[in-house]
């Protein structure tokens, strides 16, 4: 790697931890007010988050709304995955493109059609639609990884099961579906994280009632900025460590089981 690319990783990774690393810093700050750096540290804050009422109960909602995100998006890309890079499908583009809408429509576009369709059936207040909308936005990224996977994957496992005496649902279930693991791993990350953090659309589609901690924190933003936001985004951070650790070490373990020697 030369001079010039070492630079060029370096900024690229300053430009994206640095400020990470500030509001983490700042998240143990002992005093009222987010200052950085702090003048002392405590978890307070941390303590200050957890003991809020409304605050936990929509990090529950948030963690709710990003797991059943990953459902629905699981449920929905695995079959046109296959559909579209397995099998021959009628007006494949036109699926394609239609899937694929959630990255090329504005998130503010998105957000105000499913306010509209949510309105008129009565939907509105209710936590699952607001899973399946952000479901629907992140879909793209579960069929990118789904895709990169299934051009790896040998086509010729699942006719080979056949003529073994395997029938369709034990070829799906302990051929096809164990090749697109890593895929389905590495897109649910994208989607749950994406899902806790999603905020526009939250905004949109919330109520009082069943407000994501994105848009509880963004409501606080009205006055002095308490350490416990900070605290919320700290969080945020650990929860998107441990999700990519845990993956990753799965997904470790499964190249280790099936390698080849």
């Amino acid at each position: 790697m030369g001079r010039f690319a070492r630079l060029t990783v370096v900024v690229a990774v300053a430009f994206v931890g640095i400020p990470a690393l500030v509001v983490l810093v700042a998240s143990f700050s002992a005093d009222k007010v987010i200052a950085f750096p702090p003048p002392s540290f405590s978890l307070a804050s941390y303590g200050d988050l957890l003991r809020d009422p409304q605050t936990r109960a929509a990090l529950v909602r948030s963690l709710v709304v990003g797991l059943e995100a990953v459902l629905f998006s699981v449920a929905v890309g695995v079959p046109a995955a296959l559909a579209l890079f397995r099998h021959r499908v009628r007006f494949k583009i036109g699926i394609a493109a239609f899937l694929m809408l959630g990255v090329s429509i504005p998130l503010v576009a998105s957000g105000f059609a499913f306010l509209v369709l949510y309105t008129e059936a009565g939907l509105i207040g209710r936590l699952w639609p607001v899973s399946l909308a952000i479901s629907a936005v992140n879909l793209p990224f579960l069929l990118f990884s789904l895709g990169s996977t299934l051009t790896q994957l040998d086509p010729n496992l699942e006719p080979a099961a056949e003529t073994l005496g395997a029938d369709r649902v034990q070829v799906f279930l302990f051929v096809t579906l164990p090749g697109l693991m890593p895929g389905i791993l590495s897109g649910s990350i994208l989607v749950f994280v994406l899902g806790i953090t999603e905020f526009l659309i939250s905004l949109l589609i919330t109520t009082v009632s069943n407000q994501t901690l994105p848009v509880v924190i963004f409501g606080s933003l009205r006055g002095a900025v308490p350490p416990t936001l900070a605290a919320a985004a700290g969080l945020y951070m650990l929860i998107s460590l441990v999700v990519v650790l845990v993956i990753t070490n799965v997904r470790a373990t499964g190249a280790f089981l099936y390698r080849q020697d």
